[in-house]
């Protein structure tokens, strides 16, 4: 379990974050919920290790991951938002990058690619540039390029930002099946995807926690409705 305890976080005069707790458990999907600018990639940042919280800890498995943050950070994939493919590299290569940066043994390489490849559906553009790939194969790889190093906790920047109906679905299951395996954390303003992938609801708003709650509870509140709720609770 992933337990996030009063984190705060200021930028200058800015509050980023304020006294910020939930937990996620193992095998679920939380949805960080709010609009621009309410938070929600500043709290992954600070469950990366990019940056450092003012106030409060965050424990994996009953462990202050400041302890030990290289072991943390071992079992960790952060996808941001921002694409992080080379463009001069095909897939084959991205993903064998990846690969050694996390010290994969060279003999399990190659199988290693084979797999994550025929999980996220990048066999047909396996040998193709990363420059020409569609927004949606950008994406897959971007997920596949941690996926390689089998991480138990996932963190998703708006995972489908920018992509087409079909990518999207595609996408989202995909998603949905890692939970099998992993905790995941997303980051959206899109309820979509709340609705797609959310097991827990976390709802940011100007960097304060006003809502956790499952997904079923979430829609109770406003004629159970995503969107209806949204609007009530932020407007109290």
């Amino acid at each position: 379990m992933l337990k996030i305890k009063n984190i705060s976080k200021k930028f200058g005069q800015l509050s980023a974050l304020s006294n910020v707790s939930f937990e996620v458990k193992e095998g679920s999907i939380v949805a960080l919920l709010g609009e621009n600018g309410a938070g929600k990639s500043t709290l992954l940042k600070i469950i990366s290790g990019y940056f450092d919280a003012d106030d409060g800890e965050i424990t994996y498995r009953k462990q202050n991951i400041k302890e030990n943050l290289s072991e943390f950070l071992q079992n960790l994939g952060y996808v941001r938002e921002i694409s992080t493919v080379y463009p001069d590299l095909t897939t084959y290569e991205f993903l064998r990058f990846a690969a050694e940066l996390h010290n994969i043994n060279a003999h399990e390489i190659d199988n290693r690619i084979k797999e994550i490849a025929k999980l996220l559906e990048l066999q047909n553009v396996i040998n193709q540039k990363a420059d020409t790939l569609s927004k949606g194969y950008k994406k897959r790889l971007e997920l596949a390029s941690v996926l390689i190093y089998k991480p138990q906790i996932l963190l998703l920047d708006e995972p489908t930002e920018g992509l087409d109906p079909a990518q999207k679905n595609t996408l989202r299951n995909i998603i949905r099946n890692l939970a099998k395996n992993c905790l995941i954390i997303i980051s959206t303003h899109t309820m979509e995807d709340v609705e797609a992938l959310a097991d827990y609801v976390a709802l940011l708003h100007k960097g304060k926690l006003l809502n956790y709650t499952t997904k079923a509870a979430f829609k109770k509140i406003a004629r159970n409705d995503l969107l209806a709720s949204f609007i009530k609770i932020t407007e109290n």
